[in-house]
């Protein structure tokens, strides 16, 4: 059986709240899609962050508010990085052979094996670490 667990990525945020982002379209189809199939959707607080940054610095302050909003009042699962998480992301980081892996990357792939997710719903190049894979809309 698939899991129905999905991680979003701050990517993912960003082109579904930002109505001129490229991928707006086919952001909001798997948010659509999240929704109909009852999918358990998780995030980070730091990927929180680093969106609400993002919106509020290249769209709006008052959309950047609505935003954190939406995600209070949602069914989205904040995970909470506790002390050894962040050891276990800097030592992933560390010890990574490449140089593009950066720590929220790293701290995303922690936080997702410690639930057992191993669907990332992003548009950013995507570290195989810990057997986890983009998640892709079915045909």
């Amino acid at each position: 059986m698939i899991s129905k667990k999905v991680y979003i990525s701050g990517s993912a945020f960003y082109a579904f709240v930002n109505r001129a982002h490229q991928k707006y379209e086919q952001s909001s189809a798997y948010f659509r899609y999240f929704a109909l199939e009852k999918y358990s959707l998780f995030t980070d607080i730091y990927t929180l962050l680093e969106v609400y940054n993002q919106i509020y610095s290249e769209i709006s302050p008052s959309l950047a508010k609505d935003f954190l909003r939406i995600v209070s009042i949602s069914d989205i699962n904040i995970i909470y990085p506790e002390e050894r998480d962040i050891k276990a992301a800097l030592k992933t980081l560390i010890n990574y052979k490449s140089t593009d892996l950066t720590f929220s990357q790293s701290l995303r792939a922690v936080l997702a094996n410690k639930k057992g997710i191993t669907q990332i719903h992003t548009y950013d190049y995507l570290h195989t670490l810990f057997g986890q894979s983009v998640f892709y809309l079915p045909l």
